[in-house]
């Protein structure tokens, strides 16, 4: 007697043809209305982390629809910096174009899209998985579907605005295979045509798209009932799309592949000793993928340096994941010709994830969840069969294997309902950490703290969202300048040659008003990486200029006036330490410029006003000085060296009137007071002065 063969693991029907008694139309909105829910948290979230870079500071973006050539026609962030790199996906920043010419500098567009795009994307699964796993349980798709749905993983693509390009990759993609698996079961070329059109919408979406071009003939065989010779023959196609796609690359790019610098800080595995060392690394990373899908309860939004240190092939993590990762890939190879599920849903996860992955080639980032998003269908899939199996072994006889026996007769129901809750509520209390940049920095640098990027950034959140726009001389604007300042310490320390980091803590040390630390830190930031923006040369320059460095900062702020010649802001600085160089003709040309380019600004009216006063031209000090108030009413320093200049024209009483608008304007000045207290002094008024007086003390003044 002839031994009967068995089916590979979950490829075997439970039931030909079985059904469920709910509507499929339930079940479409089921996975849709699961979908939105999860993500409904983030409507009223800001931009966040690489949003500035795509959106808000792009100048294509920002221009509307009048950018839109310049989107499709450039690199996928040149409005944002001249940097080469080797990045072109235009639809997504199309999209996000559009989206600032309805509602301008509004977040809310872009996540009800983010949303919406991520429900379309459950359907377009759920339909996909139906044609799929037709001979499969009729629960293995809404399965699959939902788990994938709910996984925590998801929440940075959905959550972050900027990700749109991976939702539009993955959706396309889904889309590309279904025309294909429909006009390989019903011949209609439409299917096929518009396969084609939604494969070359996901490679304008995102690069990594091409690895579905390997997608495409693995389903065809797994699922499919074509022969060798067809399955190539219509896998063709999509190879002549992507031929397309890089000749477009090409064209705008002038590079196929992509050129970008790989750092240190965005890539540990950049600073591994050997090639064995970056690949055990590289493992090692592939098998936190897998142990984040498992247990997704530690998220963070930045993997860079040193978040995951270089291990080699001794390090238990790299060899455990050696041995999962190989003998996975082995086992589907074995599978493959017997056109199992389980083969491609193991070769599905590692042929998308391959070009993110660090084990052939260095990419711009060590890690990234985004990274796994697609990948995360092979192993939502790995686990449909796995409970098919189940299904089937304990169920074999099943005549009508409908929902309702499903749910409430097989002892998976209530694991995989676990399952679903627990990653629900995890992807919804993910969701809150994105509402903004703060609340995000503030919950993973406690989750990753060896982090420089992520100590960088929140020190740079807390420096230039938070204390820069906190009132000036406040406690609560110093209080934010040393939390800044230790952050930004933590990353240097972290990355000693962390360019940006100390460039940023410069900043941090001179709005706190700590000259000598702050040229220390520019002087670190430019031994790294020399100056070459205008704004980093007036930083560099007013640092200096604080610290009397006058040559110093004059050498700066030339270097800031020749880059940029139509930056009033780097006139009044130079102007301003012109004037303490005593270089007063030079200093009045330059605040001159300054004017002519910013007629109101304020700062620039009271630095000409101090060249002038210095100069003993008291009465045109006054002159610009008024200006400067016109503009700025509370002017605190305006208003204080109006009374000195009417102290030295011996006008006291016109004196006193400007040193008690000072102190309204700012109580906590212990110059206005001390100068109130004088003047009031010099008028006869002792008892009053003596107020004065004691309260400058209180504050801090010297005898």
């Amino acid at each position: 007697m002839l031994k009967k063969k068995t089916a590979a693991p979950g490829a075997a029907p439970v039931a030909p043809g079985p059904t469920t008694p709910l509507s499929p139309r339930f079940l479409y909105v089921l996975c849709a209305i699961s979908a939105f829910l999860l993500y409904a948290n983030t409507l009223g979230h800001d931009f966040t982390v690489d949003d500035t870079t795509v959106i808000k500071n792009n100048k294509f973006t920002t221009q509307g629809l009048a950018g839109l050539d310049d989107i499709f026609t450039s690199s996928y962030r040149a409005g944002y910096w001249d940097r080469t790199e080797g990045l072109y996906r235009p639809l997504s920043v199309a999209m996000f174009a559009v989206e600032w010419w309805l509602a301008p500098d509004k977040a809310w567009p872009g996540h009800l899209m983010n949303v919406l795009l991520y429900a379309l994307t459950a359907v377009a699964l759920f339909s996909l998985l139906q044609r799929l796993l037709k001979h499969m349980h009729p629960l293995i798709p809404l399965l699959v579907t939902l788990l994938w749905v709910f996984h925590p993983l998801h929440t940075e693509v959905v959550a972050n605005i900027k990700s749109r390009d991976e939702l539009l990759s993955f959706l396309f993609g889904l889309l590309a295979l279904k025309g294909l698996m429909r006009y390989t079961e019903q011949k209609q070329l439409p299917a096929l045509i518009l396969s084609a059109l939604a494969f070359f919408m996901a490679l304008l979406s995102k690069e990594n798209s091409v690895t579905w071009a390997g997608v495409f003939p693995l389903a065809l065989w797994c699922f499919g009932a074509a022969d060798l010779k067809k399955t190539i023959r219509l896998s063709s196609i999509y190879l002549l799309i992507t031929a397309l796609y890089f000749l477009i690359r090409l064209a705008v790019l002038g590079e196929i592949t992509g050129g970008y610098e790989l750092m240190l800080i965005n890539n540990s595995m950049v600073g591994a000793e050997s090639m064995a060392t970056q690949l055990a690394t590289a493992l090692s990373v592939l098998g936190k993928y897998l142990f984040l899908f498992v247990l997704p309860v530690t998220l963070v939004f930045d993997y860079s340096y040193n978040t995951i240190p270089n291990v080699t092939f001794g390090s238990p993590a790299a060899l455990l994941s050696a041995l999962v990762i190989i003998g996975a890939f082995l086992y589907a190879l074995k599978q493959v010709p017997r056109r199992s599920p389980l083969a491609f849903s193991i070769l599905f996860f590692f042929g998308t994830i391959a070009l993110v992955s660090n084990v052939f080639f260095l990419i711009e980032a060590t890690m990234a969840e985004r990274f796994v998003y697609t990948p995360s269908l092979g192993l939502c899939l790995l686990c449909g069969c796995l409970v098919n199996g189940f299904l089937q072994k304990r169920n074999k006889k099943v005549k009508e294997p409908g929902l309702p026996n499903a749910l409430w007769k097989n002892p998976v129901f209530m694991p995989l309902m676990a399952v679903l809750i627990l990653f629900g509520g995890r992807t919804i209390s993910r969701n809150m950490d994105w509402k903004n940049n703060l609340t995000l920095l503030l919950h993973d640098v406690k989750v990753s703290p060896e982090s420089a990027r992520i100590r960088y950034a929140l020190g740079s959140t807390l420096l230039v969202e938070e204390a820069l726009k906190a009132p000036e001389g406040s406690v609560q604007r110093s209080n934010l300048l040393d939390r800044s300042i230790d952050e930004l310490s933590k990353g240097v320390s972290i990355l000693p040659n962390y360019n940006d980091a100390w460039y940023h803590l410069g900043i941090a040390y001179k709005e706190k008003g700590d000259a000598k630390n702050a040229v220390a830190a520019f002087e670190q930031a430019r031994s790294y990486k020399a100056f070459t923006e205008a704004s980093r040369f007036i930083s560099a320059g007013v640092a200096y200029g604080m610290n009397r460095q006058y040559d110093k900062a004059l050498a700066d702020l030339e270097s800031a006036v020749r880059l940029a010649p139509d930056d009033a802001d780097a006139w009044n600085n130079y102007g301003l330490y012109l004037s303490e160089a005593g270089q007063a003709a030079a200093s009045l040309d330059a605040l001159n410029k300054a004017l002519a380019l910013k007629p109101d600004f304020d700062k620039a009216y009271y630095n000409r006003g101090n060249t002038r006063a210095k100069a003993g031209d008291y009465r045109q000090a006054l002159t610009d000085y008024g200006i400067a108030l016109s503009y700025n009413g509370s002017y605190t320093d305006a208003l204080n060296n109006s009374g000195n200049c009417y102290v030295m024209m011996q006008k006291f009483d016109s004196a006193l009137v400007f040193f008690r608008r000072a102190v309204e304007a700012d109580p906590a000045n212990v110059k206005a007071v001390m100068n109130l207290a004088v003047t009031l002094q010099n008028l006869g008024d002792t008892a009053t002065a003596r107020t004065f007086f004691e309260k400058a003390r209180n504050m801090g003044a010297r005898p």
